[in-house]
């Protein structure tokens, strides 16, 4: 640590004090205060929408705070700066899309960053290469410097971007370096090649930042651990004799592990289970996913939950046949698909409406009118019929409330939860018997949402088949039927009814079994 030369004193590597930042007149983060030492790993917890994010993106300048400060090195930050500077302050991000070119070098993806060894305007390569390879070392990643970022194994190019965050010419420049669930792609049996650089940079005296739902990782590598919960901090403790369940029960709230035993909001009646089965999953195996089986009545609404990294996505995809499945097979109704393709699922009545609504689930070029008709566009001797077109594009706009009610208008110009009421329509206007949906109502306005939920809930009471991943418990303990939770690649719980509770899918989450509750709340009565 370094001292200040009058009082002799420790300067944290960062700090916070009363930091804010407020949205539409709601805080998301309220007066927090952070401090991480030189050479701590410091864990920062909490649930999604605690102001885990939100806190990152103020310390990279991606948001200006509404109030408080920030010092870094002893170094009090401007309330603005672009995240360009952020660097030079000496703070390093490395968030989940890694940000690698995928199609450059190693060396290259180094320079681009840090820049490169030149002589003029030519690049020495040598020298360049050399760096790389120091890093490479440090890293503990067996590559040349020649090697392409798309050739590497996942956890190297997780390294790779931390390597690429930090100087190694001294390392002294790096106050505190921000990892944003580093692990969440990453195979189980490779995180301790993270670990073991982690610790190799806390001990140059660079002040970690681990942020992580994993419990088991934090009790392995964090000395201290704050929890927010609603934009405020909670706690900072030392890692040291805190247990799992102190963490979880003020992640939490209200008691923690005691309010799994009552459900907060239930809009589902009880169901009977029937022996028909609209879709199912049988030894599912993918990359992530391993030896997964579940099956989704007709009328039901199932939930999925689970961690960054647990598999949500990939069991998706797997299902759909967007991702080839390495064992197993899906059954869609009486039909069984062993090598079945998304083509073959759309034909047998099976939607899927991926995380990325922007990017994979509609044409943000193209008009409202065009994404609507994309699946099944009406053609009259050869030809779109443009009356039928207007007509049907009119009506879904009716059904799902589409803002503005113009079907001339470009996808792109919408809101996002307009946007997904656009998708929903596009696919239920061809009354699909399974619909699997990833994160249906990410980023979208609590009216677009309840719009959501409505329209959700109507297709089940109609006899479809619904499967929902979502990051949020509430919305999985409003909707649903019955919640499998994913831990790891496998299915870590399932519960039902009066079951689902937001605290209870919590818990399964974090691998905090009901025998260790019932155990925990013993010891404390006694």
């Amino acid at each position: 640590m370094t001292e200040t030369a009058e009082t002799g004193t420790t300067v944290p590597a960062l700090s916070t004090r009363g930091l804010t930042k407020t949205f539409s007149g709601r805080a998301v983060l309220d007066d927090v205060d952070l401090d991480v030492q030189r050479g701590e790993i410091h864990a920062l917890l909490g649930q999604n929408g605690s102001g885990k994010s939100t806190l990152i993106k103020c310390l990279a300048g991606v948001y200006r705070p509404d109030g408080g400060e920030i010092t870094v090195g002893g170094r009090r930050l401007p309330r603005a700066f672009p995240p360009t500077a952020a660097r030079r302050f000496g703070l390093a991000f490395v968030h989940q899309d890694l940000g690698l070119a995928l199609d450059m070098t190693i060396s290259d993806n180094l320079g681009v960053v840090r820049g490169f060894h030149r002589s003029g305007p030519f690049i020495k390569r040598r020298d360049q290469h050399a760096e790389t390879r120091r890093v490479l070392d440090f890293l503990g990643v067996r590559a040349s410097p020649h090697t392409l970022v798309r050739d590497l194994p996942v956890t190297a190019r997780t390294l790779l971007a931390i390597g690429r965050a930090i100087d190694f010419s001294g390392g002294t420049d790096l106050n505190c370096l921000v990892l944003d669930e580093p692990t969440a792609a990453l195979p189980d049996n490779d995180a301790h090649l993270l670990f073991d650089a982690v610790r190799q940079l806390a001990g140059r005296g660079v002040g970690v930042i681990y942020v992580s739902h994993r419990l088991e990782e934090i009790e392995r590598l964090a000395d201290r651990v704050t929890v927010l919960r609603d934009g405020r901090l909670i706690s900072t403790r030392e890692m040291a004799g805190t247990t799992r369940r102190d963490l979880v029960d003020e992640i939490l709230g209200g008691g923690g592990l005691r309010a799994a035993g009552t459900r907060v909001t239930s809009t589902v009646g009880p169901r009977e289970s029937t022996p028909r089965k609209a879709l199912r999953g049988k030894g599912l195996t993918g990359v992530r996913i391993q030896d997964v089986s579940l099956a989704v009545e007709p009328g039901e609404i199932l939930g999925i939950a689970g961690l960054a990294g647990s598999g949500r996505s990939e069991l998706c995809r797997l299902l759909f046949g967007a991702q080839r499945l390495a064992s197993g097979e899906v059954s869609i109704g009486d039909a069984t698909l062993q090598r079945h393709r998304p083509a073959e699922s759309i034909r047998r009545g099976l939607a899927y409406i991926p995380e990325d609504r922007r990017g994979q689930a509609c044409l943000m070029r193209m008009t409202v009118r065009e994404n609507l008709t994309l699946l099944r566009p009406p053609v009259r001797r050869g030809l779109i019929d443009k009356k039928r077109e207007r007509r049907l594009s009119t009506e879904a706009i009716t059904r799902f409330d589409v803002r503005p009610h113009d079907a001339e208008a470009l996808v792109s110009a919408l809101s996002g939860g307009n946007q997904q009421k656009v998708i929903l329509a596009k696919w239920f206007a061809h009354r699909p018997s399974v619909i699997i949906l990833d994160e249906p109502v990410q980023g979208v306005d609590v009216g677009a949402k309840a719009q959501v939920f409505a329209q959700l809930r109507q297709a089940a009471s109609s006899g479809a088949a619904v499967m929902v991943v979502d990051s949020d418990f509430d919305n999985l303990v409003e909707l649903c039927d019955r919640v499998l939770v994913l831990r790891h690649g496998a299915v870590a719980a399932e519960m039902a009814g009066d079951a689902v509770t937001a605290a209870a899918i919590t818990r399964a989450t974090f691998g905090i079994s009901e025998e260790a509750d019932h155990v925990a709340l013993n010891e404390q009565r006694t």
